[in-house]
């Protein structure tokens, strides 16, 4: 691990941020706001996006700027419709379309918690990791799943677009979504650890940069890293 701090030590916190600023997935949900200026329905959006997007036919990037596409061009959402247009969404999606049945599924699992997070906005922007489990409960997956932590880090991104800052410090104690990329890092530098989400979090201590964020860092510095 230690060659692994050394090459990402000169960052910090606000390199960073500039970093995920720049990551075309926060480009197309910053878009997307613009278009919607409804923090709520952004949020909305946002959660079930996440839960469903996994077995893709392109890149993220991609396949997230077709999402924001698709939302900025509908004039009649509201909670009511939410869903269903979501639905729709997913089945017309060209990116997303493999295992519709079992993500419309998610989709209905996690439509009984929407409700309660917007009432309990306040509380989970500043509870993060309380919103993480709650995820994960109502989808009967473990916190630690990528697409549990992926949906953290997306609301993240929802925060910084809405508010323009990171207004907690309990995004700390979730874990990086682990992926192909983190992996071959991990391989890598991993040295004598033999755990991956441990790996992550003792460098993230180190660097005293969250490991949400260092997802972003990594992903910045990848090609110099591997």
């Amino acid at each position: 691990m230690t060659s692994l701090y050394n090459k990402l030590n000169k960052y910090k916190l606000s390199d960073v941020i500039d970093f995920e600023k720049k990551d075309l997935q926060f480009v197309a949900l910053n878009n997307l706001f613009k278009n919607l200026n409804d923090k709520d329905i952004f949020f909305w959006l946002i959660l079930l996006n996440s839960i469903v997007c996994y077995q893709l036919s392109s890149t993220w990037e991609k396949y997230w700027a077709e999402f924001s596409l698709y939302f900025s061009h509908i004039r009649n959402l509201d909670k009511t419709n939410l869903v269903n247009w979501f639905k729709d969404f997913l089945k017309t999606s060209k990116w997303n379309s493999r295992l519709y049945d079992i993500k419309i599924k998610r989709i209905d699992k996690i439509n009984l918690f929407l409700s309660e997070f917007i009432i309990n906005l306040d509380y989970y922007l500043v509870n993060l990791y309380e919103l993480r489990d709650k995820i994960a409960f109502f989808m009967n997956q473990k916190n630690t799943d990528k697409t549990i932590v992926f949906s953290i880090k997306m609301i993240m991104y929802w925060a910084l677009i809405v508010y323009w800052e990171i207004q907690d410090i309990s995004h700390k104690k979730i874990n990086i979504p682990i992926d192909s990329r983190l992996t071959k890092i991990f391989e890598k530098y991993k040295w004598d650890y033999n755990d991956i989400n441990l790996f992550y979090c003792d460098l993230s201590k180190k660097l005293n940069i969250a490991e949400l964020h260092l997802d972003a860092l990594i992903w910045v510095n990848y090609d110099s890293l591997i």
